[in-house]
């Protein structure tokens, strides 16, 4: 018996060891990967948001919609470009203005490519409504339309008109226990109504999803700081090795994919509803509860003082799991890392959206907040971040 246990511990260190070697070559790999990268990034500064002014907005409000006249009001957004329209004073279609206003959104020229995708997107806001989901509901233009491809200052982008849902967004609040609670039973029963549903369209391949972080890794050289490079090609890594190696463990659904205090509609404490279903996709389903629970941690951040131990993280795991179902060990086991992930990959992209834009100031904003909430994730180890996700 001890022979045949001294064999299997001998193959146990000699596995470790295998593992640790591989992970080591894989992380040297990437390095000397970002290290030869090409400096120039051709697609670095590629200007892939619609570049428009408020006359050409007006034209197409009127040409395609009726609309006369509106108020109109930029928001914040990276690849896409939207406007709230209000106070419309004529319309010469047929067509109803809402009560609260419309937004009209201007999408980026390579999700505008994919045609299938933006049906996904239509059908996808109807499935929610009839779902009981308040979320952006598509207004036709005059030629019965969802959306309409035009092209714009030699790009073509497709433009569809939402309703516009009143109410605050969640960045604008201070989140305490009650709000986190009603986030996580808000994102619990969101998830069990997108696991009913699929469309072809969101089987894409999305540099926003999650799982493909670590395809940012090709950009990072936007950091002059040597030390912030390392740290993102390192937790990446870790993510490859830790989660995606580790797939096959995980659920799939389609996810929203971008549950981030400015995509939720809050009063009086309660979740109202979603918006902005760019980011939908096929993917891992724990990854939702991920990035919700990433962008809570960095809604606290916006408090220069602010410590992991002040975000309400039990709150949220726990009405989460009440709505949906319990996390198993292996999902609570990757949290950590795929929070860190997100953020690496927010931090990236952010960064490279703002070389083309150096006047975007929501995206600039969230660079300082990011690296402080990261540093503090990065010196917390990892059981001890498990507790806290355990009530």
């Amino acid at each position: 018996m001890l022979k045949y246990s001294g064999f299997f511990f001998f193959f146990f260190v000699c596995f470790e060891r295998r593992v640790i070697q591989f992970y080591n070559l894989l992380l040297s790999h990437t390095i000397n990967k970002i290290n030869t990268y090409d400096h120039k990034m051709a697609d670095l500064t590629e200007n892939i948001s619609p570049v428009l002014n408020k006359d050409q907005v007006e034209d197409i409000l009127k040409n395609d919609y009726g609309f006369i006249n509106g108020k109109l009001q930029e928001l914040d957004g990276y690849d896409d470009k939207n406007y709230h329209i209000t106070e419309v004073k004529k319309c010469i279609e047929e067509i109803e203005f809402p009560t609260d206003g419309i937004v009209i959104k201007f999408i980026n020229s390579i999700d505008s490519k994919n045609l299938l995708f933006l049906d996904a997107q239509t059908k996808l806001t109807q499935y929610l409504d009839h779902s009981g989901i308040f979320c952006p509901i598509s207004v036709l233009n005059k030629y019965g339309e969802s959306y309409r491809s035009l092209f714009i200052n030699g790009k073509t982008h497709a433009v569809r008109v939402n309703k516009y849902i009143k109410g605050e967004t969640m960045n604008k609040v201070k989140i305490n226990s009650e709000i986190s609670t009603n986030f996580g039973l808000y994102v619990g029963h969101l998830t069990s109504i997108l696991k009913k549903f699929d469309h072809d369209g969101f089987h894409r391949n999305h540099l926003w999803a999650l799982e493909k972080c670590p395809e940012v890794l090709k950009f990072v050289d936007v950091f002059d700081q040597e030390k912030q490079r390392q740290t993102i090609i390192t937790i990446i890594n870790k993510f490859q090795f830790d989660v995606l190696f580790n797939a096959d463990q995980l659920e799939k659904s389609v996810i929203h994919g971008d549950l981030n205090m400015n995509n939720m509609i809050i009063k009086d404490n309660k979740i109202l509803g979603v918006i902005d279903v760019g980011d939908v996709v096929y993917s891992f389903t724990i990854f939702d509860f991920a990035i919700a629970l990433c962008y809570l941690i960095l809604h606290e951040f916006n408090d220069n003082n602010a410590k992991l131990s002040d975000v309400q993280i039990k709150n949220f795991v726990e009405a989460y799991e009440k709505q949906y179902r319990i996390l198993n060990d292996f999902e609570i086991s990757i949290i950590h890392t795929c929070v860190c992930a997100r953020i690496c990959q927010s931090l990236v992209l952010g960064k490279k959206s703002s070389l083309r834009d150096l006047s975007n100031n929501y995206i600039l904003s969230t660079q300082k907040i990011g690296w402080r909430a990261l540093e503090e994730l990065i010196n917390i180890k990892e059981d001890k971040f498990n507790m806290l996700l355990k009530h």
